[in-house]
């Protein structure tokens, strides 16, 4: 039973199914199976890069998003002052044609 489990518990920290405390273990092993402390530094600089990099990336995409957010704002508040804008004409046109009508009719 003991047996089992122990095989359980390496195949799970060995395959990557385990906690992130783990990550140290994959330049021990790499350290184990070369025989070299290089190739064990290399695979974590690498490994940090990479999660370094991730980060940045979320980091960007959420900017991005709130970039968007606010130029939909803006393109949102530029549309609505050209629709007033539009319909203050159309209303002001209505009101010269009625005046020009009105004095039309009277003079």
């Amino acid at each position: 039973m003991f047996k089992k489990f122990l095989i359980l518990f390496f195949f799970l920290t060995l395959s990557g199914c385990a906690a992130p405390g783990t990550a140290f273990l994959g330049p021990s092993v790499t350290a184990a199976r070369t025989g070299s402390l290089y190739h064990a530094g290399a695979s974590y600089a690498s490994s940090q890069v990479i999660k370094k990099t991730k980060e940045s990336l979320k980091k960007i995409k959420k900017a991005k998003t709130v970039v968007y957010q606010q130029i939909n704002q803006v393109h949102e508040k530029i549309e609505r002052d050209n629709l007033n804008k539009i319909v203050l004409k159309s209303k002001a046109d209505l009101f010269f044609k009625t005046v020009k009508n009105n004095l039309g009719k009277y003079n």
